[in-house]
């Protein structure tokens, strides 16, 4: 990953505001624009992006930046020690607290905060709360592994986004008073009304395990033989489009799963533009996720938030954080993981006409107001880091 230079932070010599470190590995993913939304209503602190690597994303975040070390040998040496060169550096910028993102990023993360002396705070976002390679044992642990106990000794509090996954770990042995339930949010300045659509369905992700797009091509399987059979359970019922928007590694076998699905496209990875294009004409959004044969599973899909925005019903299953705002036949339709004949039957159920349908949205959006605006939850962060 090419690396960025440290961009100096430009601030008003008048105006004298707190710092916080903000941690990631690498930064900014191209699939992890979801951490800067954290810090959207952030107007009291300044924020210092800290990293091993920086990305080609990472001019996308609003802050000084500094890399933890530069050159392979460093990094490794951070890794392993938590030794950084700029820990001077660091120090001079008195911050009040650091912020990791994901596990084992708090666990890198760890002997820094502990060096300057200030609260850690990580947000865990769910793979890395679920997947059992993070347990699994090893001859040589973990870094994560090695510094967990003290990891959850140290933090003053684990953010999760989501109740799941604050479950998940509760289950795991950290401290139940440590575990805050914060939803990450979206910004809500825009919100599209529900109306009548007559599109395609639509799967927005990556093409990985947990995604469940092969169940999603199974529940169309049975809609093309329920259509061609004029199964009487399904009346009136017209076979659906369906576009798979995204990039992965299981697209070619899902592709050849898909060879005798004429109704099925594959779109490739989309830009966020070309995304909220392709979500004005669709007639709703799936998200079929499941528990991966890893363990591996979501925290609160940001798709999933993001459609009811867009004034899309929402198809998904009752995984991980999605009940927590999905709620069946009242905000959407929810069904089993792995159930592709449940699957199949909402999906036939969200395609017909009917006031009922746009009301789940208008349900749905009242949620998303409620619980997930960027604004309010990156406020409450605000305060929390500062703590105030």
């Amino acid at each position: 990953m090419p690396e960025v230079a440290p961009v100096a932070s430009v601030q008003n010599p008048s105006i004298e505001k707190p710092n916080i470190l903000v941690f990631r590995d690498k930064l900014l993913l191209p699939s992890e624009g979801f951490i800067k939304t954290h810090y959207t209503a952030f107007d009291s602190a300044n924020l210092v992006y800290l990293a091993s690597q920086f990305g080609w994303r990472a001019a996308e975040l609003d802050g000084q930046r500094m890399a933890t070390a530069s050159g392979a040998l460093q990094r490794f040496l951070f890794k392993q020690t938590g030794h950084t060169p700029r820990l001077a550096d660091l120090r001079r910028l008195a911050p009040q607290s650091v912020h990791a993102h994901f596990g084992r990023g708090g666990a890198l993360a760890l002997p820094l905060a502990q060096a300057l002396g200030v609260p850690l705070y990580v947000t865990f976002h769910g793979g890395d709360a679920t997947k059992e390679t993070h347990r699994r044992r090893r001859l040589i642990p973990t870094i994560y592994q090695r510094r967990l106990s003290q990891l959850q000794a140290y933090a003053s509090g684990f953010l999760c986004v989501s109740q799941f996954v604050a479950d998940r770990l509760a289950a795991q042995g950290f401290p139940k008073s440590k575990l805050i339930t914060h939803y990450i949010g979206i910004d809500l300045a825009q919100m599209t009304p529900p109306h009548q659509r007559n599109g395609r369905l639509l799967f927005i992700g990556r093409l990985v395990d947990k995604k469940g797009v092969d169940i999603l091509l199974a529940a169309m399987r049975r809609l093309q033989t329920a259509q061609t059979a004029q199964n009487v359970k399904m009346p009136n019922m017209k076979m659906p489009g369906l576009d798979i928007a995204g990039a992965g590694p299981l697209e070619n076998e899902l592709r050849a799963q898909a060879a005798d699905l004429p109704s099925v496209r594959f779109l490739g990875w989309q830009t966020p533009q070309q995304l909220a294009t392709i979500m004005r004409t669709a007639q709703a959004v799936v998200v079929p996720s499941r528990i991966a044969a890893d363990g591996d599973c979501e925290g609160l899909p940001t798709v999933v938030l993001e459609s009811i925005r867009a004034g899309l019903p929402v198809v998904a299953t009752n995984h991980a954080g999605i009940p927590e705002i999905i709620r069946d036949q009242e905000t959407g339709f929810l069904v089993p993981e792995n159930d592709p004949d449940a699957l199949a039957a909402a999906l036939s159920a969200v395609m017909q006409p009917g006031d009922h349908i746009q009301q789940m949205v208008v349900n749905a959006q009242a949620r998303l107001q409620q619980n997930f605006n960027a604004a309010i939850q990156s406020e409450k962060l605000q305060r929390r880091l500062l703590g105030r």
